[in-house]
């Protein structure tokens, strides 16, 4: 059976916190997320890579994911792409990549963020693929929490067994690795009415200091 090819690991303790690198934010706006999973995980090494596809809700950049893993003394970083999805599965296209430090590697299970200093065009609508694979040897290996009820209906997992990984991936459609996605928007166009600008402009006609002064204080308090 597919499924008893994947390698699992079982996951020692949960965290809720999130475990971010140096110089990542949550800029972006929360988009897509799969948080389930505390009881098992897919292991990532050498001769194992896998990933999870999602639909995007927003359209904008995708300037961070958040990988819930855990790791067994990672000798070699993680390694983390967004690509483009074909028939539920991983592309050939990578948009975005990225590198988790084995510092970083959580003892027991956390939320991992990573942020892409060129945020990744995504569409509403439009499934897309987080890749993950390393160059680690088990048992130094990277871990990638996964839950086994089918729990979030944009996409699915799907592994390899290589890394790095070629342009063949086995679907798991029973389950789905924990991830969140964050989308930065286009910023809303402007709402300014001109009121108060108008207003000051107003001020500057009037001949007394006092009187200008009394116009700017009202002006102030008239809506942008």
């Amino acid at each position: 059976m597919v499924g008893m090819k994947l390698m699992r690991a079982a996951v020692a303790g949960a965290c809720a916190a999130c475990v971010a690198l140096p110089g990542t934010a949550l800029a972006g706006t929360l988009d897509q997320q799969q948080p389930n999973g505390e009881g098992a995980s897919l292991q990532i090494q050498n001769t194992q890579s896998l990933a999870q596809t999602f639909t995007a809700g927003l359209t904008g950049g995708l300037d961070q994911v958040d990988l819930k893993l855990s790791g067994t003394g990672p000798t070699q970083p993680l390694i983390v792409e967004i690509r483009n999805s074909t028939a539920g599965s991983p592309g050939g296209t990578v948009l975005a990549s990225g590198s988790i430090p084995t510092s970083a590697a959580p003892a027991v299970t956390a939320f991992v963020s990573l942020g892409f200093a060129t945020p990744p065009p995504v569409a509403a609508g439009t499934q897309y693929a987080i890749v993950a694979y390393t160059a680690a040897a088990n048992p130094n290996r990277w871990d990638w929490v996964v839950d086994a009820t089918n729990p979030y209906p944009g996409g699915t997992s799907n592994f390899q067994a290589a890394s790095p990984p070629g342009p063949t991936w086995t679907s798991q459609s029973g389950s789905d690795l924990s991830f969140k996605t964050y989308v930065l928007t286009p910023s809303p166009p402007s709402t300014a009415t001109g009121q108060r600008a108008a207003a000051l402009k107003k001020c500057k006609k009037k001949r007394s200091k006092a009187k200008r002064r009394k116009c700017r204080k009202k002006a102030r308090k008239l809506p942008v």
